[in-house]
C-alpha cells in the first residue's frame, strides 16, 4: 500500500474476461484508493496523506457502538465545533457519520446561519457590533457571503480568493465563540472547542477530564507563543471549564468594545482569545502530547510519547477520520484502557513503513550529510545504519538526511527525486520494548 503498484491478479481477471471492462475499471480504482490513497495528493498542496482506511469512500459508516454513546461524564461536556460556510459542506458530513454520533451535547458555529443535513448552524458573528461590521475589512466577505446565502457553492466557484477571505474573517469568531458556548449549555462543566478538520478522541477526552477538578478555572491547550503572547493553538482544540468562561465573560462585560478594537488590529483569532483570557486572569495549562497540531502521518512518533493517550489531531481529512474512528470504536468495545499514541502508531502507521519508498518525503530533519554525484540511496542507508539511534532517512540527489524519530510523511513531487527509508528492525525492537503500565495524563496537580 506504499507504492503505486499494478496488481497482476486484477489484470489477469480483466484479460480473462471474468468481469466487464467497465466493472474492472471501477474495481481497480476502488482498490487503489484503499491501498494507495496518498498517490492522488498533489505535493504542491503539502497535504498529509490518508492513512490506513478500512472502508471504501462509498461504504456507509457504521453507527456508534453502545458503549460509545453511554460513556461516563458525557452529559457534563459541550463540544463546540467552529467552521465556516465555505468549509462545512466538505468537512462536516464525516463528523455527523462518526464522532458526533457519540456526543450528546454539541453545537456548531459558523459565519452564517443555516440548516445543513438536519443540523442547525449558528452564526457566531451575529453579535459583533454594527460599527465594526462596517469598518473592519474582513466583514466585506461576511456581507458577500450572506448576500449569496442560497448559492454558497456558486459563490465559492466565482470567488477565487474565498479561502483566504474566509481565513481572515475567522479571527473574529474565537471570543464570541466562547461567550455563545456558555449560553448554549450553561450547566456544562467542560467546554471543548474544535475545528471541522480536528479529530476528537471522545472516549479519551472524558477519561482525561475525569482526572481534573472542573470547579477550577481551567484553560487547556497546545501552547504557542507569537508576538509575545502565549495562547492555545486553535486547530488542535482547546478546553475551558465553566468557571473559566464565567470569569472571562464577567471580565469582558465592560470591555467588549476594547476587545473588538484589539481583534481588528490583530491577525490571529487564537492569539486574541489567549490575550483576553490572560487579561481575565486565566493561565494556560499545556495539553501536549494529548493535544496535537499534527496528523498521525506528519507527527514525530517517539518512544517518550507512546504511552500518552491521544485526545486530538489536526488537519484530518474525511478518510483519516474514518480510519481513526474505526480504531476508536473497536477500542471502546474491547478495551478499558485509553487509546494511546502507541496504539495509533502500531495500528495505522507502522503497517505503512517500508525499507524504501520512491517519491516520498518522510520529513527526516536530523543530521544532514552531503553526497557525491555517484552516491545514492544505499549510501544514505549506510549512514543511517552507522548511527545506532537512526530510525529513518531520506535521500535526495547529493544529500542524505537522517532522523532519530519516526514519521510516515507524504508523497513528494517526482521532480524532487526524494526516496525515503525506515530501519524496520530497529523500529520493531523499539515497539517490543514499550511497556505502558499506567495511564499518563496531563494535570496541574
Amino acid at each position: 500500500m506504499i507504492s503505486r503498484l499494478t496488481d497482476p491478479r486484477l489484470f489477469k481477471s480483466i484479460l480473462a474476461g471474468f468481469v466487464s471492462f467497465t466493472v474492472a475499471l471501477l474495481i481497480f480504482f476502488n482498490i487503489n484508493a484503499i491501498l494507495n490513497p496518498r498517490a492522488s495528493y498533489p505535493a504542491s498542496l503539502k497535504k498529509a496523506p490518508t492513512i490506513l482506511s478500512t472502508s471504501s469512500a462509498t461504504e456507509e459508516m457504521p453507527g456508534a457502538n453502545e458503549r460509545c454513546s453511554q460513556l461516563p461524564g458525557a452529559d457534563d461536556v459541550l463540544v463546540v465545533v467552529k467552521t465556516g460556510a465555505t468549509a462545512l459542506r466538505e468537512r462536516l458530513p464525516v463528523h455527523f457519520q462518526t464522532t458526533l454520533q457519540c456526543i450528546p451535547h454539541y453545537v456548531i458555529f459558523s459565519d452564517m446561519e443555516e440548516e445543513f443535513q438536519g443540523h442547525h448552524i449558528h452564526d457566531v458573528l451575529s453579535g459583533v457590533s454594527a460599527r465594526m461590521k462596517e469598518c473592519a475589512p474582513e466583514f466585506k466577505f461576511y456581507r458577500d457571503l450572506h448576500e449569496n446565502h442560497d448559492r454558497v457553492t456558486e459563490f465559492m466557484r466565482k470567488n477565487a480568493h474565498f479561502q483566504q477571505d474566509a481565513w481572515h474573517l475567522d479571527k473574529w469568531k474565537f471570543v464570541p465563540l466562547v461567550e455563545r458556548a456558555l449560553l448554549a449549555k450553561p450547566d456544562a462543566k467542560w467546554f471543548i472547542f474544535i475545528e471541522a478538520d480536528t479529530f476528537l478522541v471522545w472516549s479519551n477526552l472524558l477519561k482525561w477530564l475525569a482526572q481534573l477538578e472542573w470547579t477550577r478555572p481551567y484553560f487547556l491547550g497546545l501552547p504557542v507563543t507569537m508576538e509575545g503572547q502565549l495562547f492555545a493553538y486553535g486547530g488542535a482544540g482547546w478546553l475551558l471549564s465553566r468557571p473559566a468562561i464565567q470569569r472571562m465573560t464577567q471580565h469582558m462585560a465592560s470591555q467588549n468594545d476594547n476587545y473588538e478594537e484589539f481583534t481588528n488590529k490583530t491577525s490571529y483569532g487564537d492569539l486574541i482569545l489567549g490575550h483576553v483570557l490572560e487579561q481575565a486572569g486565566i493561565g494556560l495549562t499545556g495539553g501536549w502530547p494529548l493535544i496535537q497540531r499534527e496528523t498521525p502521518s506528519t507527527m514525530e512518533h517517539t518512544e517518550d510519547l507512546w504511552c500518552y493517550p491521544i485526545v486530538t489531531f489536526h488537519h484530518i481529512d474525511a478518510p483519516d477520520i474514518k480510519s481513526i474512528w474505526h480504531l476508536e470504536q473497536n477500542w471502546i468495545a474491547d478495551a478499558l484502557t485509553p487509546l494511546l499514541h502507541f496504539d495509533i502508531f502500531n495500528n495505522l502507521i507502522n503497517p505503512l513503513l517500508s525499507t524504501k519508498i520512491d517519491d516520498w518525503d518522510n520529513f527526516s530533519d536530523g543530521e544532514e550529510k552531503a553526497l557525491t554525484a555517484d552516491e545514492g540511496f544505499e549510501d544514505c542507508k549506510r549512514i543511517c545504519e552507522a548511527d545506532v539511534q537512526c530510525m529513518q532517512f531520506r535521500f535526495t540527489p547529493r544529500k542524505c538526511t537522517i532522523s532519530h524519530s519516526i514519521i510516515l510523511g507524504w508523497k513528494a513531487d517526482s521532480s524532487m527525486n526524494s526516496i525515503s527509508g525506515w530501519m524496520i528492525e530497529r523500529i520493531s525492537r523499539a515497539k517490543a520494548s514499550v511497556q505502558c503500565q499506567r495511564e499518563r495524563w496531563i494535570s496541574t496537580d
